[in-house]
């Protein structure tokens, strides 16, 4: 008789579950890095947007999108005028499944919202919150000055 034993098939099915169990991980974790990296890249050119606005002495804005963000210098004339060939500070685009939401406050921003950086390095409290898949991040303006990056902790169950 030819064919597989019981322990063959057994012993495939296993290989194929522990394969599929390495994607899933693999998947979350990508997800995961994407919205971290985003979230520390986000933080960075905060800071030094905040220290431009220091340094010339003038008001610097970061418009929030869901797929994006933007930063606005005041100029002379009193209007805000779009960064476009800035190095640093320059419109970026979120990476394809990452999304981005804004709260100001405690309060959710509307679309296009602003965050306000003024020359003395002040600026109102907010959460950027980015989202890919089951993964999310959030880069924080905390009331103290400080903008940091952290996971976005899951609810807690009562």
């Amino acid at each position: 008789m030819s064919g597989f034993t019981l322990i063959e098939i057994m012993v495939v099915l296993l290989i194929i579950a522990i394969t599929i169990g390495m994607v899933g991980v693999n998947l979350q974790r990508g997800d995961n890095n994407r919205v971290q990296e985003e979230a520390d890249r986000i933080v960075i050119l905060l800071q030094a947007a905040r220290e431009e606005a220091i340094l010339q002495g003038q008001v610097f804005v970061v418009q929030f999108t869901k797929d994006g963000y933007r930063f606005l210098q005041l100029s002379n004339k009193g209007k805000l005028v779009l960064l476009e060939k800035d190095d640093v500070l320059s419109p970026r685009s979120l990476q394809d499944g990452v999304t981005l939401s804004f709260t100001m406050d405690g309060v959710a921003a509307d679309t296009e919202a602003g965050l306000i950086l003024d020359p003395s390095g002040s600026f109102i409290p907010f959460v950027l919150t980015l989202r890919a898949g089951e993964a999310a991040w959030q880069a924080l303006g905390l009331a103290n000055g400080k903008i940091e990056s952290k996971p976005l902790e899951a609810p807690h169950a009562s």
